[in-house]
């Protein structure tokens, strides 16, 4: 699609807009919301409204908004969405999106054209629209679309080329010698028959845990089919997904489109005590295809049931199967401590023993400091986890993790604190941590996923770390001004600084940025 087709698409709907933004009248029906990662604490963990924690986003209902004397251009640019139309029975609300922002990096990065010229300018152009809404208490829907070009800073530029995808948005394609062009699309429809059933279908992103990464299932993505299933009976909530992930990074060999593989995701939560929440997982990735393209699914691929499912599929390829424990626990109102451990297909020998656990806890209201939140958390998984005998059953989707971005053989510490004083915003993040490398492309010391099980280099006394010993270090800083809380309009400058550093590397990335944004989107590079 040109992007004057763009421009003339986005051109009718902001004209849609403003004459449905007319039809405002007060607010009568409930607004439903979902979380997103600027409100998670004080929507989540600051109050016991809810007592499932562990599966987000989490649907739920906002009471900030409120009736509004202020002319309407004012009420557009600082206090409401473009489009909000808020009636007895239903609401919508639109925004046309726009997310600008340009920077200056301190490690060059080569143009494809003449590698003797180097650039270390980089920016995001993103053009897109964004509509949300609900009909009553039990119907909520959300759909967004956004266009991007952009130039990375430069270990993002090599994870691009590498794994043919730029993260959290889509593939790409060239743009301007050595910038990119893609875009990034999500859309989500929930049904809340009773406060015991939840029907979720989207093409989107789902996250496990109470932590900021996850060990069971991320969303550290791109977006993919989903359907969800919840229902609610007592102290349990029991939540079945069936998902459908893409397999190889390389699309060069596919004319018929992308391999895909199959995927259910099971988690069976117990709020124990008034305290405690214990949650049981188990993830399943099965091909959906055999060696001719053709569909590769049987019965038990839609099983609902948690642990009963088959073991391989009916072409004889093994499924791989991954299980986990997910805790929380409230210390005290606003603290809350929380771990996860995760277990691959453990085996006999010592190579076979994958699996991984985080731990951590997170604060809101600090020091009785309204909104100054902070994490801590310590993550580690032990090498070859998450692969498996084949690409099409690796827990990967579309060249990237499922789980923790580092893949695994891996150990991390992470902070972050995040502070809001009226419309003042202020986030600080601190990881450090330590993997084993391959050295080459001929060993597999267990932290590249993508690689195939039966091309492990070491059997015996193998270590987290084990392979070319790489240090980690990610600092970043950012302060915005947020011009509209509902939509999340800000000015915003930052800087981050990463350092690589092994015996046969030292790369260090440092940039600076200002822009406008616009999104509720987690778009940070921190891996």
């Amino acid at each position: 699609m040109s992007n004057t087709q763009n421009a003339n698409k986005l051109l009718l709907l902001f004209c849609l807009i403003l004459l449905l933004s007319a039809l405002n009248l007060n607010a009568q029906a409930p607004v439903l919301r979902v979380t997103n990662d600027f409100n998670q604490q004080s929507v989540l963990y600051n109050t016991d409204t809810f007592a499932h924690t562990a599966w987000k986003p989490v649907l739920y209902t906002d009471s900030t908004y409120q009736k509004s004397n202020q002319t309407w251009l004012y009420r557009k640019f600082f206090e409401e969405h473009l489009l909000q139309v808020q009636q007895p029975d239903f609401n919508i609300f639109g925004d046309i999106i726009f997310d600008e922002f340009a920077g200056s990096t301190h490690r060059k990065i080569p143009t494809s054209t003449n590698n003797s010229d180097k650039s270390g300018f980089i920016y995001t152009n993103t053009r897109g629209f964004q509509l949300n809404g609900n009909v009553g208490d039990k119907f909520y829907f959300q759909t967004e679309l956004y266009e991007n070009q952009a130039n990375f800073p430069g270990y993002v530029d090599s994870f691009i080329r590498k794994n043919r995808v730029v993260p959290f948005e889509n593939r790409y394609k060239g743009f301007n010698d050595k910038g990119f062009d893609f875009s990034y699309s999500s859309a989500k429809l929930i049904y809340t028959p009773s406060k015991h059933v939840l029907f979720d279908l989207g093409y989107g992103r789902n996250f496990i845990g109470d932590g900021y990464r996850s060990l069971l299932l991320s969303d550290y993505n791109i977006s993919y089919p989903y359907f969800r299933t919840a229902l609610t009976f007592g102290n349990f909530q029991y939540s079945v997904m069936y998902s459908e992930y893409m397999v190889e990074r390389d699309n060069s060999i596919y004319a018929a489109g992308f391999p895909r593989k199959w995927g259910q995701t099971y988690l069976l939560d117990w709020h124990a005590t008034k305290n405690l929440n214990i949650g049981i997982f188990n993830a399943v990735v099965s091909s959906m295809e055999n060696a001719d393209r053709e569909t590769n699914l049987g019965l038990t691929h839609f099983s609902p049931i948690i642990f009963a499912h088959a073991s391989e599929s009916p072409s004889g390829l093994k499924n791989n199967d991954i299980y986990g424990l997910n805790v929380k626990y409230t210390i005290v109102p606003t603290v809350t401590a929380y771990a996860q451990f995760m277990l691959d297909k453990s085996g006999s020998e010592d190579w076979e023993k994958r699996n991984g656990f985080q731990i951590g806890v997170r604060a809101g209201n600090l020091f009785k400091v309204d909104n100054l939140n902070a994490q801590l958390e310590f993550n580690t998984v032990r090498p070859y986890s998450y692969a498996s005998d084949t690409i099409t059953t690796a827990y990967i989707h579309n060249g990237q993790s499922l789980a923790h971005p580092l893949g695994a053989n891996f150990k991390e510490g992470l902070l972050v604190a995040d502070y809001t004083y009226n419309r003042w915003y202020a986030r600080v993040e601190t990881m450090v941590a330590r993997y084993g490398n391959d050295s080459s492309a001929l060993v597999n010391y267990g932290r590249d996923i993508f690689k195939p099980l039966d091309t492990h280099t070491t059997s015996g006394n193998v270590k987290t770390g084990q392979g070319l010993n790489t240090k980690l270090f990610y600092g970043d800083v950012r302060l915005a001004y947020i011009l509209n809380k509902k939509t999340n309009l800000r000015l915003e400058t930052g800087a981050v600084y990463r350092k690589e550093s092994n015996k046969l590397s030292n790369y260090k990335d440092l940039y600076f940025y200002f822009g406008v944004r616009f999104t509720f989107r987690k778009l940070i590079y921190d891996f």
